[in-house]
């Protein structure tokens, strides 16, 4: 049987090659968690006894490889969770194939909390009368972006306030309002609150506060 380490980097080529959640074992991150703590173990020990060893330094970067595998991992696939849930919250599929416990548990709770923010906010969207058959739903535009190349894009006076956040790294498109947005590095978006929110908790964003206009005598 392969080693955790080789198991983490089929997992993940297979993870960032894949639309959905690829197919992971049920105890992955039981099993994830325990083979980190043993190789940092084995790593620490073996410096302690022979500093200036090769075998230390060798388990030492076998432990970090392991760690930034493990994390691409986390991360990618939470960015899916993230995109799954907002389409549930709009009336997209519940399904969440190949979802571990927690990451359903964090699928029907995102889903809930931004099915209800749609509700509070903008009750008009949520129609009364069953559409027609085959009418494709009506999307909900998306939050102009701006990039640091191009700056921002126009946005209409007197709209509904909205949170500047920064993409901190490179994550798989996500589905907003029946269109596909890029989260590339270093790109500003203007969003809703609560969708900056769950990109700034799942470390995929950071807020940029806005300057506060001065006051001319």
């Amino acid at each position: 049987m392969p080693d955790h380490y080789s198991l983490l980097l089929d997992w993940r080529r297979a993870e960032t090659s894949a639309r959905g959640l690829s197919k992971l074992p049920h105890d992955f991150f039981e099993a994830t968690q325990a083979y980190l703590a043993e190789a940092r173990r084995v790593y620490e020990s073996e410096l302690r006894e022979n500093p200036s060893g090769k075998k230390g330094e060798v388990a030492r970067q076998t432990y970090h490889r392991a760690s930034q595998i493990a994390r691409d991992i986390v991360e990618a696939r939470m960015s899916k969770v993230l995109s799954q849930a907002f389409q549930s919250s709009v009336g997209g599929s519940r399904e969440l194939p190949n979802a571990l416990a927690g990451e359903r548990a964090l699928f029907e709770s995102l889903s809930e909390r931004l099915r209800g923010h749609r509700q509070v906010v903008a009750p008009y969207l949520e129609s009364t009368s069953p559409a027609p058959a085959g009418a494709a739903p009506m999307a909900t535009p998306v939050a102009p972006v701006m990039s640091p190349r191009t700056g921002p894009t126009g946005v209409a006076s007197g709209a509904s306030p909205v949170v500047l956040v920064r993409i901190l790294r490179d994550a798989p498109a996500v589905e907003m309002a029946g269109e596909t947005l890029q989260l590339r590095k270093e790109d500003v978006l203007s969003l809703p609150p609560e969708t900056a929110q769950i990109l700034i908790d799942g470390h995929v964003a950071e807020r940029i506060e806005r300057a506060e206009p001065r006051a001319v005598a």
